[in-house]
């Protein structure tokens, strides 16, 4: 069992309504909420500095192999460049605090000495500065799923996503099953015809492929692998900062999960993905980068503000594969 300590979470927003008169309450412990951490941009290509849209260069070569021999020789081939554009959204987290709420409860005791100081400091600022930079990946991971213009959720509305640019993507490979639904007891054969349906060329230069679908998915997978195959002593299935992962038996490649995957609308999806393929445009270097807490004399608050530039792109569409459902 941990130390409580090395758990230290803190519940964020100042909402003191529900607290008591603070009486004795010496604990400097303070529990913060679990929010995920991005691992989608960890695996693919960022793109830093992309202040509005930048073009992602492509080259493409089809050469030919000939003889070598005699004098003459012809030329034969061709080298053709393109590119795509990326263009990114600029987006904040933005909140402020009132430090003087937080008197006469046991909160208090994170308040700095001294009238004015109390105001102008920002108590907890290294675990306040982590938990706005973890809701701000979390939200922006949503974006970069999930995004849609035309979506009612405002979180959503600012750029359309990875989920919806391949379903509307005509060059994407589509996996057609004969399945109508996703089920316990299909789950597995439909994740192989996804898997049978990724362009071999990929595996032939090395590409990183993974099958990206949500934890239901997944769940159901595992569990027609254990009831009616022969593949349950080979499975490993691991939890990596909350993305569940596990080789799809008879393959190389990896099924993981990812939370914004886990929303209604895309249970009954799978996708297989070339990350070397896949870009997120930003303005940043860090995390830090885009954080700026500012005193406001005006309403003697703290305003803690994270802005930052974000947006998606992908290239060489042929190569993703979507499961279709009949």
């Amino acid at each position: 069992m941990k130390n409580i300590k090395d758990r230290i979470k803190d519940k964020f927003g100042y909402d003191v309504s529900g607290l008591p008169a603070y009486i004795d309450a010496q604990s400097s412990d303070i529990y913060s909420d679990l929010l995920y951490t991005s691992g989608l941009t960890s695996k693919i290509n960022v793109l830093e500095g992309v202040k509005g849209s930048e073009e992602i260069k492509l080259l493409n070569a089809n050469l030919a192999l000939q003889v070598g021999d005699g004098c003459v020789t012809t030329e034969d081939g061709t080298i053709t460049f393109t590119d795509k554009a990326i263009a990114t959204k600029r987006l904040m987290i933005n909140t402020s605090l009132c430090n003087d709420t937080l008197n006469d409860t046991w909160a208090q005791l994170l308040l700095s000495i001294g009238a004015n100081r109390q105001d102008r400091d920002l108590p907890m600022e290294d675990v306040l500065t982590a938990y706005i930079i973890k809701e701000t990946k979390f939200k922006n991971q949503n974006v970069m799923f999930n995004g849609d213009t035309g979506s009612a959720v405002p979180d959503l509305a600012h750029y359309d996503g990875f989920v919806k640019s391949w379903d509307a993507d005509t060059n994407v490979v589509s996996a057609t099953t004969a399945q109508t639904a996703v089920t316990s007891a299909n789950a597995f054969d439909i994740a192989k015809e996804v898997y049978d349906a990724i362009p071999s060329e990929l595996f032939d230069n090395g590409v990183n492929v993974e099958l990206i679908c949500g934890r239901a998915f997944a769940n159901k997978i595992l569990s027609q692998v254990y009831a009616d195959k022969d593949y349950n002593a080979l499975l490993n299935v691991t939890e990596e900062g909350s993305e569940m992962s596990f080789v799809l038996p008879t393959t190389n490649i990896t099924v993981r999960t990812y939370p914004q995957m886990n929303v209604t609308a895309n249970q009954s999806k799978m996708f297989a993905v070339p990350y070397d393929y896949m870009f997120f445009g930003t303005d940043l270097e860090n995390d830090l980068d885009g954080l700026t807490v500012k005193y406001l004399e005006e309403s003697e608050k703290l305003r803690l503000r994270n802005l930052f530039r974000s947006g998606v792109q992908y290239v060489y569409s042929e190569y993703f594969v979507k499961l279709v459902l009949s």
